[in-house]
């Protein structure tokens, strides 16, 4: 490995604080993290896509992706098929090795291990991978869905440099040849990552994208408030491709990893906008035909018509920019573009321009819902804990907001992991936090982000996350049970503070004072990870005695039914019987020296009951809080 890769791996582990002493596996982390930011801009997505393990040989990542988002439950592939009707579906392979060669045994290694993957029958896989594989299967069962077969990739990486040497170009083709006849892919692909190409993957990741196009036909602005300067004109579609392109030809995803709408596949629109590229009478009507694109740029440097963008991105045009990149090869200077140009760094005005220029299309749910006011104060919540280094925590409300800032990157956590920490920690759903966060957000759009709510739940859920992830990171908790740290996140905050959350409404103290015992307990990272370490030990012994598959748990409803009493059963509650139906199997009992009254259902009665249920029964029971309310279950008669 030479110096500069070197520094490249040690920057890496410095910025996510990684705690790795194995260098071989610290550089497959490195070498996901490369890849995998380049398909799918999401710091979250690195733990998704580690799987290597010793059941896993030639196989270190895969990031499966459809519909351009990265996936690994069934239930995301179910919001796809529901949101776009279609799924379209790639799949990344990435094998990574520290020497200076591409070894020949090694690449013969990792294509069979895809093979592996692709067959039918039982396969000896790490648990990841196991998911990720029915996950696959899950994929194909819903192939009527698919305009084309899936797309398969395969990354090989080392140290040395790619030579084309003849023999390995012999056995991979032989290898792709096998792929390609199992008939499941429109496209297979083997792609080498040399040591020149690590580094400039890993560049690309630090340093800020500025492209230059040629505008000829532009005119400006006048002044607005706010705005540096812009322009509206007319753009060559040639030139929207150069700046959409990276080295390799392939789509800059980062620079619609804010655009409201992701690119929707060959729908009925994209397919009219490939009809009027493709034929070429329609080729001059080109400019009159489509709305346009808005790029938004912080730093722009003007030489007559040469315009140098910095830290743009394409806000509005996602949909077009997508369809004339696929067929670049078949657009020609003569096809033309509308496009206006706004170079501002004020958020706000940022945030009008996305509103209006994709107001008149369709969008999804959460598209607008970083733009809402209540995130910009929530960001400045977290701010408000920047002075001390164990309370420093960054609310990223945009992708690279805070590039170039001396933070580390495991300080800052996103909308997709804020949503999840809250839902699992404050909503009692662990298990649903696999799902599209988008999906999420419309499932609990009345629970979460409300004007009205209490920053406190949200820094509290977000900094509990971000403390089991640096546990994690440095070896302190077992990385075999992390897909099930979102469940340690709700039996932390019961064992610190209690069940019952006092009502989340900004400026209650008592929501205030319940989030600070947490937060006093985060802020002690000694005592958070003794905590940490008990709860992962109560963990491993409920899935040693389920009857549910261990590597399914973490998201199924059950098993987080049956792990909450190895907190709560050191907390019985007593109370009586308020009102009950037989007819209909449910009543309610009132807790004693409250006013709360919790559910209970007949498949639990009649577990210690065979006589008439009426108001007065003394109970003495667990509590579980639900998405719909309490409930009372492991009921026994007070004697």
């Amino acid at each position: 490995m030479d110096r500069i890769i070197e520094s490249f791996v040690e920057d890496f582990k410095n910025e996510f604080s990684f705690n790795e002493k194995d260098k071989s596996k610290l550089f497959e982390h490195f070498v996901n993290y490369a890849i995998i930011s380049k398909i799918y801009p999401d710091r979250s997505s690195i733990d998704k896509i580690n799987v290597g393990g010793t059941r896993n040989p030639g196989i270190d990542g895969l990031a499966i992706m459809t519909n351009n988002h990265l996936v690994s439950t069934e239930e995301e592939i179910d919001y796809f098929i529901q949101d776009a009707e279609i799924l379209d579906v790639e799949f990344n392979f990435i094998q990574s090795k520290t020497s200076e060669s591409f070894d020949l045994g090694s690449i013969n290694t990792f294509i069979a291990s895809v093979k592996e993957f692709f067959r039918d029958g039982d396969l000896n896989f790490e648990d990841e991978l196991l998911n990720l594989r029915d996950l696959k299967n899950y994929i194909y069962k819903n192939s009527i869905k698919m305009d084309k077969s899936p797309v398969l990739k395969l990354y090989y990486a080392t140290t040395g440099k790619w030579l084309n040497d003849r023999n390995l170009l012999t056995i991979i083709e032989s290898g792709l040849k096998d792929l390609n006849l199992t008939d499941l892919f429109c496209e297979v692909k083997f792609i080498p990552i040399d040591a020149d190409k690590l580094k400039s993957l890993y560049r690309e990741i630090k340093n800020k994208i500025t492209k230059e196009i040629i505008f000829e036909k532009h005119t400006i602005l006048p002044k607005i408030e706010k705005v540096t300067e812009s322009y509206l004109g007319i753009l060559p579609c040639s030139e929207l491709i150069k700046i959409a392109s990276d080295d390799d030809g392939e789509i800059i995803k980062t620079i619609f990893y804010d655009n409201v709408r992701d690119f929707q596949g060959y729908n009925k629109v994209n397919s009219g906008i490939k009809k009027s590229i493709r034929e070429k009478i329609y080729n001059d009507k080109f400019v009159l035909l489509n709305n346009g694109v808005t790029i938004v740029a912080k730093n722009l440097n003007k030489v007559g018509s040469a315009f140098k963008l910095s830290e743009f991105q394409i806000v509005n045009g996602c949909q077009t920019s997508h369809v004339l990149h696929n067929l670049k090869n078949e657009v020609d200077n003569n096809v033309f573009i509308p496009l206006k140009l706004i170079v501002t760094d004020d958020e706000d005005t940022i945030n009008d321009i996305i509103r209006a220029t994709n107001s008149q299309t369709e969008v999804k749910y959460e598209a607008f819902e970083i733009l809402k006011p209540f995130h910009k104060k929530l960001e400045e919540f977290y701010l408000s804990f920047e002075k001390e280094d164990n309370k420093r925590l960054y609310y990223e409300r945009r992708s690279r907001q805070f590039f170039g800032i001396k933070t580390k990157s495991e300080k800052i956590i996103g909308l997709s992991s804020q949503i999840s920490s809250f839902i699992a920690m404050f909503l009692n759903e662990p298990q649903s936090t696999h799902r599209y966060f988008g999906e999420l957000l419309n499932a609990y759009n009345s629970r979460l982000f409300q004007e009205n709510h209490s920053f406190y739940p949200y820094y509290t859920s977000g900094l509990a996350l971000n403390v089991i992830e640096e546990f994690y990171r440095e070896n302190l908790l077992n990385s075999k049970y992390k897909r099930f740290k979102y469940h340690l996140l709700l039996m932390f905050r019961i064992k610190i503070a209690g069940e019952k959350v006092p009502i989340n409404v900004l400026g209650n103290k008592e929501i205030e004072r319940y989030c600070g015992k947490i937060l006093d307990v985060l802020w002690n990272r000694e005592a958070s990870l003794e905590i940490f370490k008990n709860l992962e030990a109560k963990l491993i012994d409920v899935l040693s005695k389920t009857n549910i598959l261990s590597r399914q748990a973490h998201s199924i409803r059950a098993f987080t039914e049956e792990l909450m009493p190895t907190i709560t059963s050191s907390i019985k509650k007593n109370g009586k019987i308020t009102y009950y139906n037989s007819f209909k199997g449910f009543g309610f009992v009132r807790i004693n020296d409250t006013t709360d009254d919790a559910f209970i259902h007949y498949t639990e009665m009649q577990k210690i009951y065979s006589g008439e249920i009426v108001p007065g029964l003394d109970l003495t029971f667990e509590i579980f809080g639900t998405n719909k309310g309490l409930q009372a279950k492991n009921i026994e008669l007070k004697l």
